[in-house]
């Protein structure tokens, strides 16, 4: 499957995705405020808004770009003030007529071509704007389960989807600093979210990864998934690190 196609996946079942993923923390989205309080803002990659309505505001627009034309919708549906959904991906996105004082991207920019996303950046931003790369990087989504994966999912615990592993492990101020952006910084707040055994297995059911497996074999992993759990006390508790690189133009 291509990286367009992956990109687009989580469509597959976009209602339970908007249900079951984490959005980000209060800190997060005040500290790329903070940077720069937008009056115009551009989401690379919205999906169905988890990070969105966070970053509305009192007389902002924010133009959200979603390739995938089922998570546009769920965040069409939720008619958020000031917001405009466009089903495009950001590398085809014919820009606006100003200049846009904050781009950010909440866990997708590892899905952006690289030889497009920061320039095509560079190019939208005014000076003075900022590009804000956020994360929800879960830090214990296997160790638990290892015993399940090995038998259900190995090609999960191999790490042999690219993408996931370049969003967990990389740093971005390289390629930030590389292509001229200033003031470039890593903002990490650590955060924790307690799920029942059905919420663990909704959520692991949207992971890319996941999904890449063919059923039955994916049903019997999140029957699997669920069992341990509810085995365990009926809940489980995810750490995460919700990772933050900005860069002022």
């Amino acid at each position: 499957m291509s990286d367009s196609d992956r990109a687009v996946i989580f469509g597959r079942d976009a209602a339970r995705y908007d249900a079951a993923r984490p959005g980000y923390p209060d800190e997060v989205v005040a500290h790329v405020i903070d940077k720069v309080d937008p009056g115009y803002a551009v989401e690379i990659g919205a999906g169905t808004g988890k990070a969105t309505a966070a970053f509305v505001g009192e007389n902002r627009r924010i133009t959200c770009l979603e390739p995938d034309p089922e998570m546009a919708a769920v965040l069409d549906g939720k008619r958020l003030p000031g917001v405009t959904v466009e089903i495009a991906r950001f590398e085809d996105w014919n820009g606006e007529p100003g200049p846009v004082d904050l781009l950010y991207a909440a866990q997708s920019w590892h899905w952006v071509d690289p030889s497009v996303g920061f320039r095509k950046a560079t190019e939208n931003l005014r000076t003075g704007g900022v590009l804000a790369l956020l994360w929800n990087v879960p830090l214990d989504r296997y160790d638990r389960f290892v015993d399940i994966y090995r038998e259900l999912g190995p090609e999960v615990l191999a790490e042999q989807d690219g993408r996931i592993h370049e969003r967990d492990q990389k740093g971005w101020l390289p390629e930030l600093i590389a292509n001229g952006f200033g003031e470039c910084e890593l903002f990490v707040h650590p955060w924790s979210s307690r799920l029942s055994a059905v919420e663990f297995r909704d959520l692991c059911s949207t992971y890319s990864d996941h999904m890449m497996i063919p059923e039955p074999r994916r049903a019997r992993l999140l029957d699997a998934l669920e069992e341990a759990v509810d085995a365990g006390g009926g809940w489980f508790e995810i750490d995460y690190e919700a990772r933050v690189f900005t860069g002022r133009k």
